[in-house]
């Protein structure tokens, strides 16, 4: 009869057992403890179903059970005690009730990733609660929309420290970013529908400008066709640089300035000990020898066939217009290191 739900619990010796419903917390786990509780917290509140349906959602929420709980003992073995708080057992179980219901490789790999940030986040803060929003709203994404998000968070929030030469900006291109490319499409729903949710907005004016100028203005010593001898000489005169004037990486011909961008060259300069009276001329030569955004866009298109799916896809729909929320990025993020298998630390975007 409705009322009578009679709940009943027994304590042994050294263990403390809190219900809620289904919530049982121990203490002292062990990885065995840890995955009879999240499948104990699984069983009980998922919906009955008929037998068959019944194992095979079993057999799915163990599965991610397996993969999460291998994964933080890789990444993070301590965490596993995350298990003893409810709040990490409730987004568990969320987790395990979308990849039952699913059945999705993806959502479930990208699902765990964000369960190992979760499990890491004991205090309640910021990123704590937007972890436990992106286990909510991932699940109503798909595949294509997670690359969306992760293209944009790269495109527009990130620069790789690493890329210091045009070898590795190709190789960063193929590996950081085209990953992303292959799913895409024009839909305009792809995108209205991350609004709706809650991960991004779509702003009416502006946007991002094009991707060829946000990679020359992020690497922009990467970028430099080069200038001739005669204007090298026409600036400098016959002063030694200390090796601050070298050949294009473009054209042997041809030279620029051996720095990233203007505050290298300041910063080389007077490790060099080159005269600041210099420092002027030298950022002139930079700033005269940088190609063209259709000089980017021709030298980019040459990496890979992808690029250009990417920068037609990027002019052509709403994504040039997307600016993410705190759940976007740690969504992105999750599906970036999905894969990729590199790590980022979330709490650069989200505190």
């Amino acid at each position: 009869m409705l009322g009578d739900d009679v709940q009943k619990q027994n304590a042994g010796d050294a263990s403390t057992n809190l219900q809620a419903k289904t919530i049982t917390i121990h203490q002292g786990l062990t990885y065995r403890d840890a995955k009879e509780i999240a499948l104990d917290v699984y069983k009980e509140n998922f919906l009955k179903l008929s037998a068959d349906a019944s194992r095979l959602a079993i057999q799915r929420a163990e599965e991610l059970t397996d993969n999460f709980l291998e994964k933080l003992k890789n990444e993070s073995a301590s965490s596993v005690d995350s298990m003893k708080d409810p709040g990490m057992q409730i987004a568990l179980y969320s987790a395990q009730k979308e990849y039952a219901r699913t059945g999705d490789i993806d959502l479930q790999n990208l699902l765990v990733d964000i369960l190992v940030e979760r499990s890491k986040s004991m205090s309640r803060d910021i990123k704590q609660i937007v972890l436990d929003e992106s286990l909510e709203i991932a699940p109503r994404l798909t595949p294509e929309q997670f690359d969306v998000l992760t293209l944009s968070w790269l495109i527009t929030r990130t620069k790789n420290h690493g890329i210091v030469s045009t070898e590795s900006f190709i190789n960063y291109t193929k590996t950081n970013l085209l990953p992303f490319v292959e799913s895409l499409s024009e839909s305009t729903s792809c995108y209205e529908h991350l609004q709706y949710l809650g991960c991004g907005d779509l702003v009416q004016l502006g946007g991002w400008g094009t991707i060829e100028k946000r990679i020359r203005d992020a690497y922009p010593g990467l970028f430099c066709k080069g200038v001739s001898d005669d204007e090298v000489k026409a600036e400098l005169g016959d002063v030694d640089t200390k090796g601050m004037i070298i050949k294009s990486l473009h054209n042997s011909t041809l030279y620029q300035v051996s720095a990233m961008d203007l505050e290298v060259i300041r910063s080389e300069a007077k490790k060099r000990g080159v005269s600041d009276d210099l420092i002027p001329k030298l950022n002139s030569i930079f700033e005269k020898s940088m190609m063209s955004e259709v000089d980017v866009k021709e030298y980019i298109t040459k990496i890979d066939s992808k690029v250009a799916k990417l920068l037609s896809i990027w002019e052509n729909t709403p994504l040039k217009r997307l600016t993410l929320t705190t759940v976007g990025y740690a969504i992105a993020q999750a599906n970036f290191r999905r894969k990729t298998g590199l790590t980022v630390d979330l709490s650069i975007w989200v505190k």
